[in-house]
């Protein structure tokens, strides 16, 4: 082997997050295979170590999981332990198998900190965090029960760890303000997209409605606000504007906004289809003609996401509907490649729909132009390569260089 390959241990040790295509939460296993793939393209192995993969099947795949920890304070704190067992368990096992590496790269789960095992031997450790878990999992998923635990362990990962990814600026400057972590050990690296998965010449598109259609990748949260949508649709249909939804996902809000959408007499024109494989995700994609990313700021008071069906929408060639944050700012010219609104204000979105419609003779040069957008600029391999040489800048004030397979460890 070319002793120049640089060798990427992989941890995720939250027990519910799962490379399989059944994984009830597809969202960070999208992002999980696409960080792995954005190294791997750029000529790294990769050694992963997802615990997610290890555990009883039922754990990933079954909705009704996250469902019962809402449900009971007790099985809350019973997870809470388990998680705390799990991470030294794991974290031992993890170095103890993957052991002549160059870099962990690990993406942070509740009550774990596999990669400081690693670090104790010298090895870089890359923490990635996608939220404020010790808010997030409490106030906006009620998953957690021991809160001020989690948040001084939260506080202690971000703190020992070489560098720190967070996945929007607004993320970080949340993280920086409420941890005291330095400013120079982090890197901001967006989720992005799979180019080659969500590519619409290699799906046919499962069509729902005859009419304009508006569609919906994700998970069905309280963040993603779509009875103001089904609000908004449901006002423009009684003006004479006619749109259709289509809602690919499942979660916790989905028999409200389903019965929300039946109080308004909307039930006709939306349609509610549950979760659906990976593999045919680009599949509905391709049956819409409009994608809609419409999140409102969580807990904290921010939107500090990094909507992954914003790239997945464009790399399928299809004109987005955002509301105006960070990654939708940046990736969206509005009339060139989507349209924006201002976030919570239902006559804004009222107005980018009508906008919308009315240049729908412009949906195949726009969605053409927004897939030229994410594949140029917003691959997992674009966004991996953009972060290594800032990861390589912090990591050489402390280790020094260079990092080659089989020096480390």
């Amino acid at each position: 082997m070319n002793r120049q390959t640089r060798r990427l241990a992989y941890l995720s040790g939250a027990p519910r997050v799962s490379t399989s295509p059944d994984a009830v939460l597809s969202g960070p296993r999208t992002h999980v295979m696409g960080v792995i793939r954005g190294f791997e393209q750029l000529g790294w192995e990769v050694k992963p170590f997802i615990v997610g993969d290890k555990v009883p099947r039922h754990w990933v795949v079954e909705e009704r999981t996250e469902d019962a920890l809402r449900a009971s304070y007790v099985k809350r704190v019973v997870a809470d332990i388990l998680r705390i067992q799990m991470g030294v368990l794991n974290g031992w096992r993890a170095q103890g198998e993957l052991r002549a590496v160059d870099w962990v790269y690990e993406r942070f789960g509740a009550f774990q900190m596999l990669g400081r095992w690693f670090q104790r031997r010298g090895i870089p450790w890359i923490l990635e965090t996608n939220a404020l878990l010790y808010r997030e999992a409490v106030q906006d998923r009620n998953t957690i029960a021991l809160s001020k635990l989690l948040r001084a362990f939260e506080q202690e990962a971000y703190r020992r760890c070489d560098v720190l990814i967070c996945v929007s600026q607004a993320l970080a400057d949340i993280v920086i303000s409420e941890t005291g972590v330095r400013p120079e050990k982090v890197v901001v690296l967006p989720n992005g997209v799979d180019t080659t998965h969500f590519d619409p010449e290699r799906h046919k598109g499962k069509r729902f409605f005859r009419q304009s259609t508006l569609g919906f990748v994700g998970h069905l949260s309280t963040w993603q606000r779509l009875d103001l949508l089904i609000e908004a649709l449901a006002e423009l249909r009684s003006e004479g504007v006619d749109i259709n939804l289509v809602v690919v996902g499942e979660g916790p809000m989905r028999v409200a906004w389903e019965e929300f959408s039946r109080s308004l007499g909307q039930a006709d024109y939306i349609r509610f289809l549950g979760r659906v494989p990976w593999t045919e995700v680009p599949a509905y994609i391709a049956g819409f003609d409009l994608g809609y990313a419409g999140a409102v700021p969580l807990s904290s008071g921010s939107m500090y996401l990094s909507p992954l069906k914003l790239y997945e929408y464009m790399a399928m060639a299809k004109p987005v509907i955002a509301s105006a944050y960070e990654d939708a700012r940046t990736v969206i010219r509005a009339g060139e490649t989507g349209y924006l609104f201002q976030p919570e204000d239902k006559q804004d979105l009222k107005r980018a729909l009508r906008t919308a419609l009315n240049t729908r003779e412009s949906w195949p040069e726009i969605g053409k132009k927004a897939r030229i957008e994410v594949v140029n600029r917003h691959s997992w391999t674009a966004r991996i390569q953009d972060a290594i040489p800032k990861i390589e800048t912090i990591l050489e004030k402390k280790y020094g260089k260079p990092y080659l397979a089989g020096s480390r460890g």
